[in-house]
């Protein structure tokens, strides 16, 4: 019914509803099952509305028609040990790989579907030549790429029907093309995806 796709436009394949119309679907979805909402609204908010509002235009063209009809499920992580939703306090880092992208080191907490999507947004402190920190950064990640595993399933109490899981982060690399904004501004994907989330729940 295009439940996966709400944020995304019609062009797209997407359902293209307004936050309005959003809205009375999740509470509708909730008072059938929160854990049905649940995934829906992780799905639109912390999946497809990063990749819609801050991914290269040829990264949102590659994957937005699979993401819109809900072909693939898109994941965000971001949490870890020492880093709930602040994520200044990431300890995840992304150094030059000498090739024109960087590899990507740490490990996620708490990131839901991510075990079952296509694609993973996520966060890491980006470094520079010589270590130079260059603030927090974004990128989409594809499933099945090298270096990237996921972790144990985090049992639930009540949230049945979403996986939630470890994503590890083992020198996976990702280029210029998978950011999600700019380099270093990796607060406002982040930030939007979040606050939209909140509004959803």
């Amino acid at each position: 019914q295009g439940l996966l796709g709400m944020v995304a436009p019609q062009s797209y394949g997407g359902l293209g509803l307004t936050n309005r119309e959003m809205a009375v679907m999740f509470q509708q979805l909730a008072a059938v099952d929160t854990t049905v909402a649940s995934f829906v609204v992780v799905n639109n908010a912390l999946g497809l509305r990063p990749i819609l509002r801050y991914a290269t235009p040829e990264t949102r063209d590659e994957l937005m028609p699979r993401l819109a009809t809900g072909r693939e499920l898109a994941s965000f992580a971001m949490t870890e040990a020492d880093a709930g939703s602040n994520i200044r306090n990431l300890s995840s880092f992304g150094r030059p790989d000498g090739e024109g992208g960087w590899r990507l080191w740490g490990t996620k907490w708490w990131s839901g579907t991510a075990s079952w999507a296509g694609v993973i947004n996520t966060f890491v402190h980006l470094e520079g030549p010589g270590g130079a920190p260059q603030g927090v950064s974004g990128f989409v990640l594809r499933q099945g790429a090298k270096g990237l595993r996921n972790g144990p399933e985090a049992l639930t109490m009540g949230l049945r029907g979403m996986v939630q899981s470890q994503v590890l982060l083992e020198g996976v690399r990702v280029t210029e093309r998978d950011r999600l904004g700019a380099l270093g501004d990796g607060m406002a994907p982040a930030t939007n995806a979040m606050e939209f989330g909140r509004f959803a729940i």
